[in-house]
């Protein structure tokens, strides 16, 4: 049974609906601490305040009637000394009748007390003030403790008391009353808590629906609810924008999966091609030759991809270490010249590289020539035929830039600022003869960051295309 009621324990409306409950149940607890506890100290000084006004009223009463009790004698007015007390004190009684207990006396003998007293005597306290109140017991006169004020004048004592019994039903009443009250409370409370709890968490039982129902298929949907300015505001906008760019790696990845497939399958096509044609009949040194240099191009261009989406995945997952070192930057620039200048030589392109400054830089030379390589193969697929590629550095605010120049059709102005986005490919004549599946100049865009630099370009139609790469002095 515990295993069926495990599930519904668990959530999050049931912990709300007990933290609500035990929450109202302790503030009920508190509040009825505070009034019991409260009507306990009001009842004790309420009935202090009586008890001594009585005293005082009877006091002055007795006093201001100059009566002497020690001669006292019965006439036909007053029988005895008890029956004169009362006609003295009767309007200081009749008023409050909270004074159950009412005794008077002289240093000699008691001249008075109520009939409910009977034969006892109220007990004397002794004290060096003249007004005291005090408790004590008597099983004769009532079973709870009874309260007491003894006032002291210049010739009687006056005591009057009254049993608490009064104050003890009133609390026993406010006990009774909360230990019956208390269950209903809890229900009350309990039940509140479930709808109120229900009603807040009802719009998180909406997102939840919404999120079961997006899918792969259909992360262009949005959950609702974005356009409040609550936690639930925030988190469905914050659960929206991690739908966006799911639906963005998705694309990336769709689009990548085609691309990647298109790319991977021409030159591989290509190498099948080529090594059937050559397994069918027999040729020469020299035509086998060429077949090897086409399945080595083929071979170079299939690895560049590879490269490119290997790099890609790991800058996305910060497995990339990068190692600088110092290098001269002439010097470096110089080696990569020398070695990309065949690049040209189908179109009877030049690479030219020119510079005034001797700059010692902190790379990763590895990383930067992955990167120069992809900008110059860029320069020379979409350059024009016979023209140069040129590379020159300069000193630009504690930082220097390696700006890439070649000319032909130049980038259309709606792309300049998507061409560094992985898998974007300008739609141009030119790019849907050069091949390749728009990951390289993304790769020069990591690297750069990478270095603490960054990467941009110029370009105007028809005319020449700049790229320049920023990076900090050493």
């Amino acid at each position: 049974m515990f295993t069926k009621l495990k599930p519904f324990v668990s959530t999050t409306r049931f912990k709300f609906t007990i933290w609500y409950s035990s929450l109202f149940l302790l503030l009920e607890i508190l509040l009825g601490i505070s009034i019991y506890f409260y009507l306990y100290k009001s009842s004790h000084t309420n009935l202090d305040l009586t008890l001594k006004s009585q005293a005082r009223a009877i006091l002055r009463v007795v006093e201001e009637k100059h009566v002497d009790l020690d001669s006292f004698e019965p006439g036909p007015v007053y029988r005895s000394e008890d029956e004169l007390i009362w006609d003295i004190i009767y309007d200081a009684l009749v008023f409050n009748r909270r004074n159950t207990y009412v005794e008077i006396s002289t240093s000699k003998k008691i001249v008075f007390k109520t009939a409910n007293l009977g034969n006892i005597n109220l007990p004397f306290y002794e004290h060096k003030e003249k007004e005291s109140i005090f408790d004590f017991r008597n099983d004769d006169l009532s079973e709870d403790v009874i309260r007491a004020c003894q006032l002291e004048g210049k010739r009687y004592t006056v005591i009057v008391a009254y049993p608490k019994e009064f104050i003890e039903q009133t609390l026993n009443g406010l006990r009774s009353i909360y230990i019956r009250v208390a269950p209903i409370f809890l229900i009350i409370s309990f039940l509140g808590g479930w709808l109120l709890t229900s009603k807040s968490l009802s719009r998180i039982d909406a997102i939840i629906k919404k999120t079961e129902e997006i899918t792969a298929q259909s992360l262009d949907e949005t959950i609702p609810g974005g356009e409040y300015y609550d936690e639930y505001g925030r988190l469905v906008n914050k659960m929206n924008e991690m739908i966006r760019r799911i639906k963005k790696s998705v694309d990336y990845m769709n689009q990548f999966s085609v691309s990647a497939a298109h790319e991977l399958k021409t030159p591989l096509t290509i190498l099948r091609g080529e090594i059937e044609l050559a397994l069918k009949s027999p040729k020469t040194s020299d035509q086998y030759t060429e077949v090897l240099k086409s399945n080595y191009e083929e071979t170079i261009r299939l690895i560049k991809i590879v490269d490119n989406l290997f790099f890609i995945s790991k800058s996305d997952n910060a497995l990339i270490n990068i190692q600088k070192k110092e290098v001269e930057l002439n010097s470096f620039l110089n080696n990569i010249v020398n070695s990309m200048k065949i690049l040209g030589h189908d179109k009877n392109m030049d690479l030219v590289f020119t510079t005034k400054d001797e700059l010692k830089v902190n790379i990763d030379p590895a990383l930067l020539t992955q990167a120069l390589s992809n900008v110059l193969d860029n320069a020379f697929k979409f350059g024009t035929d016979s023209t140069t590629v040129t590379i020159n550095t300069r000193r630009v605010n504690g930082s220097f830039e390696i700006n890439i120049t070649n000319y032909g059709e130049g980038i259309p102005e709606e792309s300049i600022n998507k061409i560094f986005e992985r898998f974007y490919r300008a739609d141009t004549p030119q790019t849907k003869h050069t091949g390749g599946v728009g990951l390289g100049l993304s790769v020069v865009k990591s690297i750069m960051n990478l270095h603490g630099g960054d990467v941009d370009v110029e370009s105007a139609l028809n005319d020449k295309t700049t790229f320049s790469l920023t990076l900090p002095i050493a």
